[in-house]
């Protein structure tokens, strides 16, 4: 027996017919709802993947007829869903504390999952922290028969075949302009507000939003004042003549939010049992609404993730290379990246027995998606699907829970079907240093807000006062020789950080906490955040 426990509410709706339940939660370029709905109604089982893969947008889908049933999430995991099996029946949702507080759900822990996550802030695949709670990978189908259910990947960010053609910039500029007019036609007049920053991805919504002649826009940034992203955001707002409104954050009006219940409700509205929640920027949401400068039916629009899909993230990868052919070195290479980037959130976890926990899984959800190494220029690629299919897709992306949470609808444009598409067959060249994405902005200056009088990313210390003491403490540093680098960086996370984070994300940990932690070597606030979260759930690393 099928039990779906969704509800509908605001952002999931619900369809049903003599032939089919459909449960949808989403919006589509592709297809309107009554077309969808017709398509699926009365569809084979052979034919489900491929007419998924022709939706285009962010979606997820729980289908119920007479024969089978089926569940899905997009090509990105925008909206995760999760099952279980109890007995001989299956139950489904997209909360997944209302599964697992099913009457016969056994709490199994998955020791694995529970490692990858305090080391990484996410699990690998589609584990979840329990044995019998499951969870769909981005781009993938569920599809439940006779009592058993199987998985099918109808799309992975990975592609070995290339774009032969030169002129990229000029492609990436008309379908940059294609999407975002797509967007457009759908948004219906609606007034969209955009979190901006200095970076050049919330850069590019703007500017491509005024490029296009949309005026029912809003704009805000947040953070220490007088911080180089807000007094950034605040000259390119003006020039393209869009409103914008500053939200000073301080530690003490963080450290509130994140001990009332509401942050608490957020929690667990935003746990998928799969990564910590994604709480960036939470309060400014709840700011922006209790002051009534948002419309109720606005759409939140932000750059995420264009640093990663643009390549900026491969030089990561690059810096630490070795020229070889061997494949066994170029599979550490791979594999010796994601554990530092992204499995490091405790240096005294970095046991050689937990790294080789790490790698196995890594490399086992690599291998079984796209292959092994028989290509040295496609190394890169294998890295880039690692980091998509779990960091990106299952703790970036989530993210968006915080627009959902308040009320707010959301769209992201540059995870957009097309770009998606173009972007994973793109030469390493042109992705190292976002070189195509960047030549792209300067030669089209949209919006003119991408010339020399705007910086991008120039980065100065807030605030002020913690200049001078941050330079003193650095000058003995300068004994260690090459190592005082690396002892540096860990002195200033544990001392320093906690006053210079402009999110104020830190102010969710008590600042004695982080001092205390100084002999396991942190990385930053997800670090304190997942021994909370396993705490929570009365969950030991083993």
């Amino acid at each position: 027996m099928i039990n779906v426990l969704i509800k509908e509410n605001y952002f999931w709706k619900k369809f049903s017919n003599n032939s089919a339940t459909i449960y949808f939660k989403g919006y589509l370029n592709s297809h309107s709802l009554f077309d969808m709905v017709g398509l699926i109604e009365n569809i084979d089982i052979k034919d489900i993947a491929s007419l998924i893969k022709s939706f285009d947008g962010n979606f997820a889908l729980v289908v119920v007829n007479n024969k089978f049933t089926f569940i899905c999430v997009d090509k990105i995991r925008s909206s995760p869903l999760f099952f279980t099996k109890i007995d001989s029946d299956f139950y489904i949702d997209c909360l997944p504390n209302q599964l697992i507080n099913q009457p016969k759900f056994i709490k199994s822990i998955n020791n694995d999952a529970v490692l990858e996550l305090c080391m990484s802030g996410y699990t690998i695949g589609n584990k979840t922290i329990y044995n019998n709670l499951f969870s769909l990978k981005a781009g993938e189908i569920v599809v439940f028969k006779e009592n058993e259910f199987e998985y099918q990947q109808f799309y992975k960010y990975f592609d070995r075949a290339s774009y032969l053609q030169s002129d990229y910039v000029d492609e990436l500029s008309k379908l940059t302009i294609k999407i975002f007019q797509k967007m457009i036609n759908g948004l219906e007049g609606r007034q969209v507000i955009v979190p901006l920053s200095a970076g050049n991805d919330s850069r590019l919504v703007v500017s491509i939003l005024k490029h296009l002649g949309v005026t029912n826009v809003k704009c805000y940034s947040y953070g220490t004042i007088n911080n180089f992203e807000s007094n950034t955001a605040k000259l390119i707002a003006e020039k393209l003549g869009y409103e914008w409104i500053f939200i000073p954050l301080t530690n003490k009006s963080e450290k509130k939010y994140y001990l009332s219940d509401e942050y608490n409700e957020y929690l667990n509205f935003a746990d998928t049992c799969s990564s910590v929640p994604h709480f960036q920027s939470l309060s400014t949401i709840k700011y922006l609404k209790d002051l009534e400068w948002i419309d109720d039916d606005a759409i939140f629009i932000n750059g995420n993730s264009g640093d990663f899909i643009t390549g900026l993230h491969i030089n990561y990868f690059l810096k630490d290379i070795t020229d070889t052919e061997d494949v066994e070195t170029r599979k550490d290479n791979i594999l010796n990246s994601l554990i530092n980037k992204h499995f490091s959130l405790w240096g005294n976890l970095k046991l050689n027995k937990n790294l080789q926990r790490i790698k196995r899984n890594i490399w086992k959800e690599i291998s079984s998606s796209c292959g092994g190494l028989e290509n040295k220029s496609n190394d890169h690629a294998l890295y880039e699907y690692s980091e998509f299919i779990d960091r990106q897709s299952k703790y970036v992306i989530s993210g968006q829970r915080s627009y959902e949470f308040y009320g707010y609808e959301w769209r992201l444009p540059l995870w957009d079907d097309e770009y998606l598409n173009f972007w994973s067959k793109i030469p390493l060249d042109y992705k190292k240093d976002q070189k195509l994405y960047l030549d792209m902005l300067k030669k089209y200056n949209f919006g003119e807000v991408w010339g020399n009088d705007i910086p991008i990313n120039k980065k100065t210390i807030t605030p002020k006062w913690i200049i001078p003491l941050r330079f003193l403490a650095k000058i003995p540093f300068a004994l260690f020789g090459k190592n005082g680098k690396s002892f540096w960086h860990k002195f200033e996370t544990i001392f320093f950080y906690y006053w210079m984070d402009n999110t104020k994300m830190m102010s969710s940990v008590p600042y004695l906490r982080v001092i205390k932690s100084i002999r396991n070597s942190p990385q930053h606030h997800v670090s304190w955040q997942v021994l909370d979260y396993i705490k929570k759930n009365n969950i030991k690393i083993k």
